[in-house]
């Protein structure tokens, strides 16, 4: 599972990417200006671990104000692989 985070802050400081690239699965994290403060990208196993891990420790950092995780339904890279591979997708059915 892997989703990015947009995060919001009290007020524009120091920046937030040092602090977000140390958590456990952040992948990236850059500091941004506009109506969010920073975006990462997290990956973890679960929705449940992004949200009880990742998601709860970038909530934890001084200042941290709002986070808006948006989950990842589908990559050009995963469908591109699935190509590459000569696979197709499992819709499910199943011929008897």
């Amino acid at each position: 599972m892997r989703a990015y985070v947009l995060i919001q802050t009290e007020a524009r400081g120091a920046p937030l990417a040092p602090a977000l690239s140390s958590i456990p699965g952040v992948v990236t994290a850059e500091d941004l200006s506009g109506a969010f403060d920073a975006i990462v990208l997290a990956a973890a196993a679960s929705t449940r671990h992004l949200m009880e891990d990742v998601v709860a420790a970038i909530r934890r950092i001084p200042g941290v104000t709002r986070t808006l995780p948006a989950p990842l339904l589908r990559s050009p890279n995963a469908r591109h692989d699935t190509a590459a591979s000569g696979a197709e997708p499992d819709s499910g059915d199943r011929a008897a």
